[in-house]
């Protein structure tokens, strides 16, 4: 049997099962049991024609020997599996010397993977003649060589002249037209894995309580009757950028919601696609960014830092609360979007060591001319990988300036 994916050519079962094991092999996965026995079990299914057993249950179940009854809720092992394994094929393929190898790809939201060729530039297709016989079937045989009356033929070269010459700019016109309406920004390219249809975005603010409480919401809050026992109260800077946000999303008429990162629960987070607003004031943005590369931390009771973990004793991007705030001239914050493996989904951080830090972050999202700086420099990311970026905004008289991305990552 042949597998082929659309538009890809057919491509050997041997060939991918080669495939399988030079990447079992690798670095990537060697080192891993779990990780293999995933890939192993859903390219041999796919194999198969058996895609029907590639689902989160069925996999936990035959792949990782749980019960059929487990609770896929608190045991995410295929999601956070399949998660890392998405991230280790994508550092496989981006060493040069796999990039011509048979692609072996696992989409976010899907645990099917798909086989393909090394990437290759398409070819135009040319526009086929039966374009030119509907427009001008009467002089046919003159563009096709063949014979026509002589006393005709003058006439009709002159026609064929004619036509094409008229055509040349109603094509030019045609193309240009075609080119800016189909033309797509980067920042619509960033947003559109978060706007694409589905269900609503929700965005999770910080709660000054979380500073208080640091930890996620869950059920049986202190309360009287049905009201809480504390007010909820969310920063200025952090409702500045949650109007910027939305006002993204409404741009591209996506619907969304606001909640306090004290009442987001982890089935919220499930839903749909999430846009975490702040850092230390959000357990939710702690939790979720802690395994990314770079990631917010608090070493001493008045030191605040995103740490790079492949540099962790560096203090490059950190701020020390005991300096008087009015002579804190910086702050730091981070941007991101990645495909979370706990919830499945994809998340949006707009998230600052301060509280300008969170409106710079909120600002770099919703400017155009940030991420075309990063296309231009090949620092931006592809629909199918995560991102994150570290920026810095300078403060004057407590206020943030324009962002300046001083770190990407790209996986």
């Amino acid at each position: 049997m042949l597998t082929e994916t659309p538009h890809e050519p057919r491509i050997a079962p041997e060939e991918i099962k080669r495939q399988l094991k030079r990447i079992q092999s690798s670095p990537h996965f060697s080192h891993s049991r779990r990780y293999p026995n995933f890939l192993n079990y859903v390219v041999n299914k796919t194999l198969e024609g058996r895609q029907d057993d590639c689902k989160e249950r069925t996999i936990g179940v035959e792949a990782f020997g749980r019960s059929p009854d487990y609770d896929l809720n608190e045991d995410p092992i295929v999601r956070v599996t399949a998660g890392e394994v998405r991230k280790r094929l994508a550092q496989y393929y981006y060493e040069a010397p796999h990039r011509e190898e048979v692609r072996i790809e696992l989409y976010p939201g899907s645990y099917v993977p798909e086989f393909k060729t090394h990437p290759a530039e398409a070819a135009e297709r040319p526009v086929k003649p039966a374009a030119l016989e509907i427009l001008v079937p009467t002089i046919l045989p003159a563009l096709k060589g063949d014979s026509v009356p002589r006393s005709s033929a003058p006439r009709v070269k002159m026609w064929v002249q004619m036509i094409l010459l008229a055509l040349v700019p109603f094509a030019a016109v045609t193309g240009i037209v075609c080119f800016l309406l189909l033309q797509t920004s980067p920042l619509d390219e960033f947003w559109k894995p978060v706007i694409e249809p589905g269900s609503p975005v929700l965005i999770s603010v910080g709660s000054v309580m979380a500073l208080l409480n640091p930890q996620p919401a869950t059920s049986g809050n202190p309360n009287v009757g049905d009201h809480p026992l504390y007010s909820d109260p969310v920063a200025l800077a952090d409702t500045i950028a949650i109007s910027t946000l939305q006002h993204v999303l409404a741009n591209h008429n996506k619907a969304s919601s606001i909640q306090s990162s004290a009442e987001t629960t982890f089935s919220d987070l499930q839903r749909g696609p999430v846009v975490l607003v702040s850092a230390f004031n959000n357990p939710w943005t702690m939790r979720l960014t802690d395994p990314l590369r770079f990631h917010f931390l608090r070493p001493e009771l008045h030191e605040f830092e995103i740490q790079d973990s492949a540099d962790p004793n560096s203090k490059k991007w950190a701020i020390n609360t005991l300096t008087p705030f009015s002579e804190m001239n910086h702050d730091f914050g981070l941007v991101a979007r990645f495909h979370d493996p706990t919830t499945d989904q994809i998340i949006v951080v707009s998230a600052g060591i301060g509280e300008n830090g969170t409106i710079a972050a909120a600002e770099l999202l919703s400017t155009g001319k940030y991420f075309q700086e990063l296309k231009d420099e090949k620092l931006f990311p592809r629909r199918d990988q995560n991102f994150e970026a570290v920026i810095e905004t300078q403060t004057i008289n407590g206020r943030p300036g324009p962002p300046r991305i001083v770190a990407t990552y790209l996986w």
